[in-house]
């Protein structure tokens, strides 16, 4: 009821409807209304409150509200309804959060979304800075009927909507992605995924995909180790705000639409995405891995996103898994 309140507060705004036909429209007491009205300003929307006028919204938080982001949705799987989209203004992490919901049995299409991460991690158990209301930071579980071992796609499936959907907002924009799934504006990250699953030999239970996008970070957000490797939508963006929810509403809806591609047109079209948006193929790259380094030119990638890399003695070798750094880059 909730969420039908507040669709007909902005249908009506900056207008006032009554509490008296407001409960008339839901058959319930003016008191139930009234306590509704107090939890979605609890949310942040501001709402005036006349006696003899009744409620007007004047205003919309700027926060990552399920009500703000479903209505510009309209997905197959992906947060395909309201109830599968749950928000947290802080958590120790998204990812942390949804792997509980997957275990207490949440359906695919889920998604967990954070203000702010208190223990956001990254590649690597790198941490990942998250500070409220400045990016975006979500997980979204999936159930594919795949074998573990195929699922790194899924992975690449993931920074191919994140580059489209900043592109789809911000067409200006020279973003790239760095094998597997960093993406980068001018040499500095934007964005990073991380990919979770539960598996045991050829069966997937559930596998959780974070995403962590600075959109409107500044600079003295960043930690000071990272201000010199980290960027930003709004500082790439000439310093202009971007609409939080509505990059996030993007965002679901391209892996949405990838995920369902997937299934339709094979792995192959995953890879063929994923190399148009790529910085790495064609780069004098060096892999660190837990057995060491390892330096040549990324000369392709396998059907399974595997990085095929040939030295300098034209030895190939695949990777994959790894943190790469490239030589040249955007």
């Amino acid at each position: 009821m909730r969420t039908k309140i507040l669709k007909l507060l902005k249908d009506k705004s900056p207008a006032y409807i009554s509490g008296e036909e407001l409960a008339g429209m839901f058959a319930v007491s003016r008191t139930s209304i009234w306590k509704n009205i107090r939890a979605l300003q609890a949310d942040g929307y501001q709402i005036e409150g006349s006696p003899r006028r009744g409620y007007r919204l004047v205003g919309i938080p700027d926060l990552l509200l399920p009500a703000e982001i479903a209505g510009e949705l309209q997905t197959v799987i992906i947060a395909s309804s309201p109830e599968k989209i749950i928000h947290y203004r802080q958590l120790d992490s998204t990812n942390n959060a949804l792997k509980k919901l997957a275990e207490k049995g949440a359906p695919e299409g889920t998604v967990v979304l954070a203000e702010e991460q208190t223990q956001g991690r990254g590649r690597l158990g790198r941490s990942w800075s998250s500070p409220f209301g400045k990016g975006i930071y979500l997980s979204v579980l999936l159930k594919p009927p795949l074998a573990p071992q195929e699922t790194p796609l899924l992975t690449l499936l993931a920074a191919v909507a994140v580059a489209k959907s900043i592109l789809l907002n911000l067409p200006g924009l020279a973003v790239g992605i760095k094998w597997p799934n960093d993406l980068l504006i001018h040499n500095r990250k934007v964005c990073g995924i991380l990919t979770e699953l539960k598996a045991e030999a050829d069966l997937l239970h559930y596998l959780v995909i974070g995403i962590g996008l600075n959109v409107n970070t500044r600079k003295e957000d960043f930690p000071a180790d990272l201000q010199s490797l980290a960027t930003s939508l709004f500082l790439e963006n000439s310093k202009h705000l971007v609409s939080r929810h509505k990059l996030a509403a993007s965002l679901l809806r391209e892996i949405d639409s990838s995920y369902l591609d997937y299934f339709k047109s094979g792995p192959g079209a995953v890879i063929s995405e994923w190399k148009k948006y790529n910085v790495t193929l064609g780069k004098e790259v060096t892999i660190k891995t837990v057995k060491g380094n390892y330096s040549g030119y990324a000369v392709d990638l396998e059907g399974n996103g595997a990085l095929i890399v040939e030295d300098a003695k034209g030895h190939k070798k695949r990777f994959s898994s790894g943190e790469v750094s490239l030589e040249k880059t955007l």
